[in-house]
């Protein structure tokens, strides 16, 4: 029989999980703004510019045709993203090593030269830094938070590393770094490993706000 401390501690940490789950499953679902929707619409109904792989189409949907996703985190950026991040999820979404629901039917459709040439077309798109309401201070206080828990991983300025597989995260939207991050604390995360488990539970969570915030201003950026 489990002692009271025990059946208290499983208790509060299925509610932590319930509850990213349920987040997640939120920010999935939820509506755009009425601004977002006109965004996505324009987008979604223009004409594919050069250079975008026929097999993008089924991306664009998401994700748009200019790889913006949606600025309410929903939907991540990808443009700037490393060609080998890209190459190395797309891979394993069609093997069916990582399941994603949503993306997991369009994976399993493409082809090596596919995966290749929709990988190359997005770390080619420019990155831009992510609309941002954290101030001054905030940024410099992520900064230095940064160097100590993540830039081992993920670069001194957040630009990734091809041989670790660490994606680019400079300039990613702030929402989508907080439920991203939300999700590995709750343990939901699927492709975070022991090492970014380690990390995250290490840092406190103010800590990790203000991380986001410099990531998503996209100071010191540089190209993948």
């Amino acid at each position: 029989m489990l002692a009271p401390a025990m059946r208290i501690f499983i208790t509060v940490m299925a509610l932590i999980v319930l509850a990213g789950v349920g987040s997640a499953t939120w920010l999935m679902t939820r509506q755009p703004s009425v601004a977002q929707a006109a965004r996505i619409a324009a987008v979604l109904e223009s004409t594919a510019p050069p250079g975008e792989p026929a097999a993008f189409a089924h991306c664009a949907s998401c994700h748009l045709h200019d790889g913006s996703g949606r600025p309410d985190g929903s939907i991540p950026r990808l443009t700037g993203q490393r060609r080998s991040v890209l190459e190395n999820k797309l891979y394993r979404l069609r093997a069916g090593i990582l399941r994603m629901p949503v993306m997991d039917p369009f994976a399993r459709t493409l082809v090596p030269s596919e995966i290749a040439q929709i990988a190359e077309y997005l770390s080619d798109l420019p990155a831009a830094a992510a609309p941002s309401d954290a101030t001054e201070e905030e940024r410099a206080q992520g900064a230095l938070l940064y160097a100590e828990h993540c830039a081992s991983c993920h670069g001194a300025n957040g630009e990734g590393q091809d041989e670790l597989f660490a994606s680019r995260l400079c300039g990613q939207y702030a929402g989508y770094l907080n439920r991203r991050l939300a999700e590995v604390a709750a343990g939901t995360r699927g492709d975070a490993d022991a090492v970014m488990q380690d990390a995250i539970d290490a840092v406190p969570v103010d800590d990790l706000r203000a991380i986001v915030a410099w990531l998503a201003a996209g100071n010191g950026c540089t190209s993948p």
